[in-house]
């Protein structure tokens, strides 16, 4: 990797714990620190802050013309009258961010105050190379502790492998685990990458997940950033360690709250037409950056780059991303569930395959939308069966067989699926007098098996 790109991928991810770890505390300390109270924030300290902050933007903003506009909307304010009333110094670093947004629609813009945040970034900045790396272990602690934002991996029924991964690690020591991650989802006929809950990070960790889905040299984003006449370009990796998924289905789950990193490899995958996204629209944050101190308590995230996508020639900034199928965030994983099987159906190699991948479809497909079926309907389907007994408790199909209990929730008024992982599912069928019922069970794997009827002696 290039020199600056390395730079470049370091420092996002670095900014990016910055912001979610502090940007979002008020102007104190963390519960047992001392606190630093930022002085009152009378007309003088106003206008220096708000001063300050537009000198800020017009020297180092992505778009230097909506810097100057920016510059232009706080003078005007400050000039007015509009912020005399504004003593309390959250409430100000609050409008302060609201009014840069209504000029730069940018989401990554920030004011905050938080001086205990300034006192950190300013030693950080004294710091000698030991103090540095020092700091940089104990970042690295904190997220090994995280699992470096690969939170959990799991086979889902019908061989879907699924990933929730809350964040995109630029530390190096995270590959070893991000690798673990992909050879563990690549025997999967489909996978699902769930990023609802992932605020962003590095793009070095978005080349190396990205390269185990593309199969060619692939272009997958650039950056422009201000005062630079070149593109830093970032391109998939000749090479991955363990198996690639070139020819597996990938599905992405977003939601609002996906955002920055999280929305590049989303928005990537998308105009390449590798992946299907599900849940809703992301949070629309395409431009990287970082904090810049205004006083001793206050301080500005400014995007000094951005985003620029070699197909589209943009990015998702303010608009974010549109999924492929719009549902509610927590309906997301069910949908792209109930998608993947039933595509991987219609392409299964025999019918054994068709039939377990079947089978994963309907206990779904039963849980999410269980059909209501009388009991005058159930009650000619109870009775004793060859291998146990199936009856009705509370307006429930029950089936006894082997010492177990288990509870059905009906797909129709003939078919059945467990209500706990139990791995039969039943299907009542006329028997061959078609005067009463046989039950077929349907195992996991595929196979089924047809059991009649005990007849009760009169």
């Amino acid at each position: 990797m290039p020199k600056s790109i390395k730079h470049l991928s370091t420092l996002i991810v670095l900014l990016f714990l910055f912001q979610l770890a502090w940007s979002c505390l008020p102007c104190s300390a963390q519960a047992g620190q001392a606190v630093s109270s930022p002085p009152a924030l009378d007309a003088k300290v106003r206008s220096e802050i708000a001063g300050k902050v537009g000198e800020l933007l017009t020297t180092l903003y992505i778009f230097p013309g909506k810097a100057v506009e920016m510059k232009a909307l706080l003078d005007r304010k400050l000039g007015s009258g509009g912020y005399d009333n504004l003593a309390d110094a959250n409430l100000f670093a609050r409008t302060l961010t609201e009014d840069l947004r209504s000029v730069s629609k940018d989401l990554h813009l920030r004011v905050l105050c938080n001086p205990e945040l300034v006192k950190r970034i300013r030693a950080q900045e004294s710091q000698g190379a030991e103090e540095r790396e020092k700091e940089r272990r104990a970042a690295l602690e904190r997220e090994r502790r995280d699992n470096f934002g690969f939170r959990k991996l799991e086979l889902l029924d019908g061989n879907i492998g699924y990933l929730d991964l809350r964040s995109f690690s630029g530390l190096r020591e995270a590959g070893e685990t991000a690798v673990a991650a992909m050879n563990f989802l690549s025997n999967a006929g489909a996978v699902i990458i769930d990023l609802r809950r992932n605020g962003g990070g590095s793009p070095a960790m978005i080349q190396l997940i990205s390269s185990y889905f593309l199969g060619d040299y692939t272009y997958l984003n650039s950056f422009e950033n201000r005062g630079e006449n070149t593109f830093q370009q970032f391109w998939s990796l000749p090479y991955v360690p363990g198996k690639s998924m070139f020819d597996k289905d990938l599905y992405i789950l977003t939601s609002r709250n996906t955002f920055s990193a999280a929305e590049e490899f989303t928005y990537n995958m998308k105009n390449l037409k590798r992946a299907a996204l599900v849940g809703e629209t992301t949070g629309g944050g395409a431009h990287p950056g970082g904090l810049r101190i205004v006083n001793d308590d206050f301080l500005v995230w400014i995007p000094t780059g951005r985003a620029v996508n070699p197909i589209t020639k943009t990015n998702w900034e303010g608009a974010g991303i549109a999924p492929d199928i719009a549902v509610d965030q927590d309906k997301a994983l069910d949908k792209a569930r109930v998608a993947a099987l039933e595509k991987m159906i219609k392409t299964a190699p025999d019918e054994t395959a068709r039939a377990g991948l079947a089978w994963a479809l309907n206990a779904l497909k039963a849980k999410l939308e269980p059909a209501s079926v009388e009991e005058a309907v159930l009650r000619p389907c109870l009775g004793r069966y060859a291998e146990g007994e199936i009856a009705l408790e509370n307006g429930q199909i029950v089936v006894s067989a082997q010492g177990q209990k288990i509870k059905m929730i009906p797909l129709s008024p003939t078919y059945f699926v467990p209500a706990d992982d139990s791995g039969i599912q039943i299907e009542f069928v006329p028997d061959k007098n078609g005067k009463s019922y046989d039950v077929i069970g349907h195992f996991r794997g595929g196979a089924k098996q047809r059991m009649s009827r005990i007849r009760e002696k009169k």
